[in-house]
């Protein structure tokens, strides 16, 4: 990837930023437990009800009416990983944590479309509460079954479903037991969902947007449009700074790349 450095800086109208067994059993219980403290609670849902007809797995389930739904700000470990043959450790107690908050319910979920209804697998993106108005997918961040992310424009309840994974991160449940991947440890052949994470190496700009290059050489992209939110003057600022990135590994032009689109997908390491 040519990265340019050369190009014009950003605007100075930008303001600088400052520098399986035994959980499986434990997720039986305490999804009847009492939900996330008041302070913490999602924007209600005035959806309408539909009934679940099955649950796919963590992040995906079927209403009876035929419609796939895709919980948005939720990602969690995969059961069927495209070109792996065994599901990722996590998947199958995310699975059982949905199915159960479902019924719950009583098979029956509120359904609160997101600013942009469908993704490119044509799944409807929603919020989900349950008959007693909580948020599922807030108490799946808050079981540690799965991870947080943040994808405009579907923005909505991004500071609850955020403070649900810092509870469960905080405790060390589900997801959180895992150690923190380093990005220079990648093979080169890895895809899809990853929480890494490194230093930056290297920073570009490119008409595409700003390019931070990790020591080992993944190498994220930050368009223009999505660049604004990070409220940093200027990128070169970022050469060193350790990170934490999440997000998906995907390959281009024979190199691992992780495209970035809020401030939420990244903790600055180092600023903390």
């Amino acid at each position: 990837m040519r990265l340019f450095s050369t190009l014009p800086a950003m605007s100075s109208g930008l303001k600088r930023a400052p520098r399986c067994g035994a959980f499986l059993l434990w997720i039986c219980f305490s999804t009847l437990s009492p939900s996330p403290a008041a302070a913490d609670a999602c924007v209600p849902c005035g959806g309408e009800w539909h009934e679940v007809s099955s649950v796919h797995d963590g992040d995906t389930l079927r209403l009876r009416d035929g419609r796939t739904v895709r919980l948005i700000g939720v990602n969690t470990p995969e059961l069927e990983p495209r070109g792996v043959t065994d599901a990722q450790p996590g998947a199958e107690a995310a699975r059982l944590a949905l199915e159960r908050l479902v019924k719950q319910s009583g098979q029956r979920v509120r359904v609160c479309a997101g600013a942009q209804g469908r993704d490119r697998y044509r799944r409807h993106l929603a919020h989900l509460y349950d008959s007693q108005g909580e948020s599922i997918n807030q108490r799946l961040l808050r079981l540690g079954v799965g991870y947080l992310i943040a994808i405009p424009p579907n923005l909505k309840n991004l500071t609850c479903y955020a403070a649900a994974e810092a509870a469960a991160r905080e405790a060390g449940l589900g997801v959180w037991r895992q150690p923190l991947q380093d990005a220079s440890r990648l093979r080169g052949d890895e895809a899809g969902f990853h929480l890494l994470r490194g230093r930056i190496i290297r920073v570009g700009q490119s008409r595409s947007g700003v390019w931070l290059n990790l020591d080992g050489g993944l190498a994220i992209r930050i368009r223009w449009d999505d660049w604004k939110s990070f409220a940093i003057e200027e990128p070169d600022e970022l050469l060193g700074s350790l990170l934490e990135v999440r997000g998906w590994i995907y390959r281009r032009k024979g190199e691992q790349r992780l495209a970035v689109r809020h401030p939420a997908s990244i903790r600055w390491l180092d600023r903390e």
